[in-house]
């Protein structure tokens, strides 16, 4: 019976290193040779293989440290809306953030209403249709909510304070009214305080 299974077991080992044989011999990268070497062709250069690029020489003023304003997003636009009936708009007149009205509301009465707890009027010339208003960025209360070592250990914010004097002017045409708000210099201010300021105009407008 011993006999029997040793008999067996050869058997098997054999068939195995048989298979692995003819396995091995079957490889295709046994009969692989190796190539000739490439050759220059007239006219033509060998490619670089060595896996080596030149680096250029850079000179000190090439690179400049990058600083906070050249890497801040860019100022989104400020929203424009449309009423309903159309009666009221936000539009954007040549990069002045402006609201047309063509209903009854009264433009000079609308900028003298309530603008929102961050407004006050500073000084209004009806005749001129113009209110000069100050504007305190709520961000302000937030950094006075925070807490003196929450104070301590915050790095400075890079957040613009848009805190500051605006000018509000109406104009009155047959047709339509005109509200608009720019700088004391004339320029167009922030999306965000834009948005804060035409978003109560706008809702008393179409009341």
């Amino acid at each position: 019976m011993k006999i029997k299974r040793r008999s067996i077991m050869i058997i098997v080992i054999l068939i195995l290193l048989n298979s692995c044989g003819r396995f091995i011999k079957e490889e295709p990268y046994l009969e692989a040779e190796q190539t000739h070497a490439l050759k220059a062709v007239d006219g033509l250069d060998l490619p670089q293989d060595t896996g080596q690029l030149a680096i250029p020489d850079i000179q000190n003023d090439t690179f400049k440290p990058l600083s906070i304003d050249s890497v801040r997003p860019p100022e989104m636009a400020f929203a424009k809306r449309r009423s309903a009936d159309e009666n009221v708009v936000i539009i954007d007149a040549d990069g002045v953030p402006t609201m047309e009205i063509y209903n009854d509301k009264d433009a000079w009465q609308l900028m003298n209403e309530d603008l929102g707890a961050h407004w006050y009027a500073l000084e209004s010339n009806e005749e001129d249709c113009q209110i000069t208003l100050y504007y305190d960025d709520p961000i302000n209360q937030t950094v006075e909510d925070q807490g003196f070592f929450k104070k301590l250990f915050t790095f400075k914010s890079s957040y613009i304070d848009r805190s500051g004097q605006y000018v509000l002017t109406c104009l009155k045409l047959p047709q339509k009214q005109q509200i608009w708000v720019q700088t004391l210099d004339f320029k167009t201010p922030s999306a965000f305080v834009v948005d804060d300021l035409f978003n109560q105009l706008f809702t008393a407008a179409t009341q």
